[in-house]
């Protein structure tokens, strides 16, 4: 626990830093990933069309197979390396047409429609004589005769054809005919050839649409894979802001109790032996002393007897009471005026309407805090000056309190680091007076203290917003 205590700054420096390496880290490693899974989709892209080029070289040869089995002469037979080229696919979905348009061959064409004609005459088949059947029966009769029609081969052709995706065509050499179909012979009573164009039509293999449709889930996957890094990012910095908040305001709360522990121990340490002090003044009351130095003892008991209850306040939830504000500062001001270089004038500005103003306020700590404004307004004039309090409205029940003096004034840097716990510009200070007053103004308070301007030697104004 020392450890931790003694290393605070350089803890929180490396949960900062692991929380950078962190981010740092995953954002290269997700680059890294991102560059790979690029070069992966260029190799993709480079297969599929290798895989595109060697299925066009196969319907090619299966159409010129095609071609040469069919103008074989009757009684020859076919070669079977023919065959075995035509039989071989059996993944490209393909549709030969003759050089008129005609249909001339297909091959893996989408076999659906026929399945479900089959399914239908099995249903049919298999049914029953109740009327309930007899009525499925029925319906099935009229959707058997309407995919009859659908079912034609110029329908599906047309229909292949359409979703047909590659267009080639082929050349080959076949046996003219006359009207009749009679093949055509020269004089020596050979066939009579011409070249004739054939189209093969055709579209990507199923191991095709398959990689396709691989390679567009890899693609929504990386998409989605692409917001990891921010999800991480944002994941990181909640739980390192958590994690610093956590820290923050659990440093915050010992602070708060490690004050609270000092100024209860204080005014009890004050407490002792001016409890003492007030016997003594008592006794020497009794005894033959000049009356005048028994007065000024008083005065002394009774200042370490309000410090002692400012003391004691600080450690512990301060009540606020209705009280007149004027009356505060005025007694304030001419208990530091007489504890003053006669050089200092002291002013006291406000507005008549101001006279009863009333707020709710810790009388002892709130006169503590212009206590402390005032003294270091003193410290900074060097035993000459001005040093002037105004009260002025600001909105609605909201009302200011200018302490401001023409001393050294304060560097703009300074403005929030002398608010700061053992800030002090002094030699001998000790840097806790404004922390005191920040603390009483916005915790006890609700309110507002800060530094306005500060010009040196001019005008120096530090600001309390309080509200009514």
């Amino acid at each position: 626990m020392r450890f931790f205590t003694k290393n605070i700054i350089l803890i929180n420096r490396l949960i900062i830093g692991l929380s950078i390496c962190v981010t740092v880290g995953t954002l290269l490693l997700t680059a890294q990933f991102f560059k790979k899974q690029k070069e992966v989709e260029i190799r993709k892209m480079k297969v599929l069309e290798e895989l595109r080029k060697e299925e066009e070289k196969r319907i090619k040869s299966w159409a010129d197979a095609l071609s040469q089995t069919a103008s074989i002469s009757i009684g020859e037979s076919p070669d079977p390396c023919l065959l075995d080229i035509i039989k071989s696919n059996n993944t490209i979905p393909v549709i030969l047409l003759g050089s008129n348009g005609e249909y001339r061959a297909h091959r893996n064409l989408n076999p659906l429609e026929f399945q479900l004609k089959k399914e239908i005459q099995n249903l049919k088949k298999n049914s029953s004589g109740s009327i309930q059947i007899r009525l499925l029966n029925d319906s099935l009769e009229i959707i058997k005769n309407a995919f009859e029609e659908r079912l034609k081969i110029d329908t599906i052709l047309q229909e292949e054809i359409d979703s047909m995706r590659y267009k080639m065509p082929i050349q080959s050499l076949q046996a003219k005919k006359d009207k009749d179909g009679n093949m055509l012979l020269d004089s020596l009573n050979n066939p009579i050839t011409e070249i004739v164009i054939q189209y093969v039509y055709y579209k990507d293999s199923y191991v095709i649409k398959e990689f396709n449709k691989l390679s567009n889930d890899s693609k929504e996957f990386n998409s989605t894979l692409q917001k990891l890094p921010i999800i991480i990012l944002l994941i990181t910095i909640s739980i390192f802001l958590v994690a610093y908040l956590a820290f923050y305001y659990s440093k915050k709360s010992q602070q708060n109790k490690l004050w609270a522990g000092i100024a209860k121990e204080t005014a009890h340490q004050i407490g002792t032996p001016l409890s003492s002090l007030m016997g003594w003044v008592e006794y020497l009351k009794n005894q033959k002393i000049k009356n005048e130095v028994i007065i000024e003892i008083e005065k002394d008991t009774a200042r370490l007897q309000q410090i002692a209850d400012r003391f004691s306040k600080i450690g512990s939830s301060s009540l606020l009471t209705p009280v007149q504000i004027i009356p505060i500062l005025e007694k304030t001001i001419d208990y530091v005026k007489k504890r003053a270089s006669k050089n200092i004038k002291f002013l006291f500005e406000f507005q008549d309407d101001h006279k009863g103003l009333t707020m709710n306020l810790s009388t002892e700590l709130f006169s503590w805090v212009i206590e402390n404004l005032l003294k270091n307004s003193i410290d900074s004039l060097q035993n000459t000056g001005v040093v002037k309090i105004v009260v002025k409205h600001k909105i609605r029940n909201q009302y200011i309190i200018d302490v401001i003096d023409n001393g050294k004034g304060i560097p703009s840097y300074d403005f929030k680091k002398i608010f700061d716990p053992g800030h002090t510009s002094k030699k001998r200070g000790w840097g806790l007076g404004l922390s005191l007053c920040k603390r009483i103004i916005t915790e006890y308070h609700q309110g507002k203290i800060f530094v306005l301007k500060s010009n040196p030697f001019k005008e120096t104004i530090i600001r309390i917003l309080i509200t009514k």
